[in-house]
């Protein structure tokens, strides 16, 4: 269950609100659940709701008034309790019961206080309520509202369990991995202004993509430039930057200011503390020839921190390690979105900004993992961009299908520990990645497939031996009985046609991590056989049948039927 809590000073422009059509008439058949008496005017149902909103708002500030100066300015408690999804839709008397926990536990109304403070709950839809109440109690004096969020936090775990809910995680780690939400006027500001997303989340991608792979503050500053990001610096008496605060053009308040938003608005790991302690790992350059070498050195650091954390059972990796290949992991994942050009980099985008909660480091990190994968995401910075096709196609794909599998990895780390919120960012993550992957391997796994299907029976069965060979009999036949088995057929043959044998590249790549819990393991040989033997692309395997012969000036006479067929015209053996 979620709780958002805020603090207003307009009784009855929240209670109009609640009771209210709501923004877009999301809100329907409002109704009171219950109050601090009864008999209280119930604006969803009277015949003059305006009326009885006027009445309902006098009753709940009676103590406000009569505290006169004494009351506090922001003197409305507003409270929205929402159940998960999955959970089933509780009842207006069992919503009653958890908003009366909620008010004891924040001290709004402690059982059998009889100066306890005004309150109402408004049911306006089947999976929520609201409670606003005053903060003024009987005897005037204020309600101990310190600490009121974690204490709510804390009945919340209680009243999951006790009434059989999704127990949402709220620990002390996760809750400080959470950036911070869009307000409810931000997110207004956007939809009257037609922009897809608040500032607050354009900024947070930003700067999280600006960071991913940089080596020093100037070229952060200068990506944030590029991705037209104001930056004001905050400096000390010294003159040294204390601090960044980030705004987008034409983004201003109400006064005519800029919108401006500090990096520990944006994501707690975006402070200038966090920013330089991440550049103090490193991220050495690499030289590259260009995009598709660039994702398969990548590709390679990305494999090596997916062997590190699937070396052990997951409850025996150390904190620093898995959180260093998670953050590492994050660097990468906001790097792909600027370096893909293809029709994927919207998929690839939302896979990094699902991820970005999980990324956080909030613990120190190994710096040797951390400091891999930086070198990663520098190296795909370096290899400039690519569009996921034609002699990209391959290591496009090869790195997004190990990006996969370490973004699982870091999701079952992560459930594992009891990091709730980090685990649902990773698995949200893993489902773009894979969407992602699927639609770029398409066309490099179609071209081995083609080419796996027109090879001679005869090498076909070799290559069929070698897997009976290389692998346990259960995977071997589950292998030749997937409609991968042409691609890595094809994969076979090219590793046999560089004198690497089928068998032994089998075994490696079998051998490197565990495979049988794979969606398709002829899928993940192929990659890592590919990888690992440093084969072309698979966009430069021509299949037999589509092979051309050589172009020549002079019109071609014909040959003699006992004369040798041309090299270019001979089967394939």
């Amino acid at each position: 269950m979620i709780a958002s809590i805020s603090r207003g000073d307009r009784t009855r422009g929240v209670l109009a609100y609640v009771y209210g059509p709501g923004d877009v008439d999301e809100h329907t058949h409002q109704h009171t659940v219950a109050g601090f008496e009864e008999l209280l005017p119930d604006p969803g149902r009277a015949t003059d709701p305006e009326q009885a909103l006027d009445q309902l708002a006098k009753i709940l500030d009676l103590r406000v008034v009569q505290a006169g100066k004494r009351a506090p300015k922001e003197h409305v408690w507003h409270c929205s309790l929402r159940a998960a999804p999955e959970d089933r839709h509780l009842s207006d008397p069992e919503w009653e019961q958890v908003a009366r926990r909620v008010m004891e536990a924040s001290g709004i109304a402690p059982a059998g206080d009889p100066d306890g403070c005004r309150w109402v709950v408004v049911r306006h839809a089947e999976d929520h309520v609201h409670i606003v109440a005053t903060t003024v109690r009987a005897d005037l004096t204020h309600a101990r509202l310190h600490r009121d969020w974690h204490r709510v936090m804390t009945e919340l775990s209680s009243i999951e369990t006790d009434f059989g809910l999704r127990q949402v995680d709220r620990t002390p780690s996760g809750h400080r991995t959470s950036p911070r939400r869009a307000t409810r006027a931000e997110l207004h500001k956007a939809k009257r202004l037609g922009k897809p997303e608040p500032s607050r989340q354009t900024l947070r991608s930003a700067v999280r993509e600006s960071l991913a792979g940089a080596v020093t503050e100037e070229e952060i500053l200068a990506r944030l430039a590029d991705h037209g990001v104001r930056v004001k610096i905050h400096r000390l008496p010294s003159g040294d930057a204390r601090g960044y605060s980030f705004a987008l053009p034409g983004e201003r308040k109400a006064n005519g200011e800029p919108l401006w938003f500090p990096g520990t608005q944006l994501g707690p790991d975006l402070t200038l503390p966090k920013i330089r302690a991440r550049l103090h790992t490193g991220a050495t350059t690499v030289a590259v020839t260009g995009a598709a070498d660039a994702h398969r050195k990548a590709d390679r650091s990305a494999e090596q921190a997916l062997h590190v954390i699937t070396s052990l059972p997951v409850q025996e990796i150390d904190e620093p390690t898995a959180t260093a290949i998670s953050a590492g992991l994050g660097e990468i994942l906001d790097v792909l979105p600027q370096v893909h050009l293809g029709a994927t980099r919207a998929q690839l985008r939302q896979a990094a900004r699902a991820y970005g909660q999980a990324a956080y480091v909030h613990d120190r990190a190994a710096d040797q993992q951390l400091r891999a994968l930086r070198c990663a995401a520098r190296t795909l910075l370096d290899g400039g961009p690519a569009l996921g096709r034609g002699k990209d196609a391959d290591g496009t794909a090869m790195v997004l299908s190990t990006m996969v599998l370490l973004v699982i990895a870091a999701y079952r780390w992560h459930e594992a520990h009891g990091h709730r919120q980090q685990a649902n960012a990773a698995r949200a993550a893993a489902d773009h990645l894979r969407a992602t992957y699927l639609t770029v391997s398409v066309k490099p796994l179609a071209n081995l497939t083609l080419h796996g299907e027109q090879l001679p029976p005869a090498v076909r069965n070799q290559h069929a031996q070698a897997v009976h060979q290389a692998l346990p009999p259960e995977l071997a036949a589950r292998v030749l009985a997937e409609p991968g088995w042409n691609a890595l057929a094809a994969t076979l043959a090219q590793a046999a046609a560089q004198g690497q044998p089928p068998v032994d590249v089998l075994r490696d790549a079998f051998n490197a991590r565990e495979i049988a819990t794979a969606d398709s393991a002829s899928s993940v040989l192929t990659w890592r056989i590919r990888r690992n033997a440093n084969l072309p692309t698979a966009s430069a395997v021509v299949p037999p049948t589509q092979r051309k012969p050589a172009r020549t000036s002079a019109p071609q006479t014909p040959r003699p039927a006992t004369a040798p067929m041309p090299p270019a015209h001979r089967p394939r053996r």
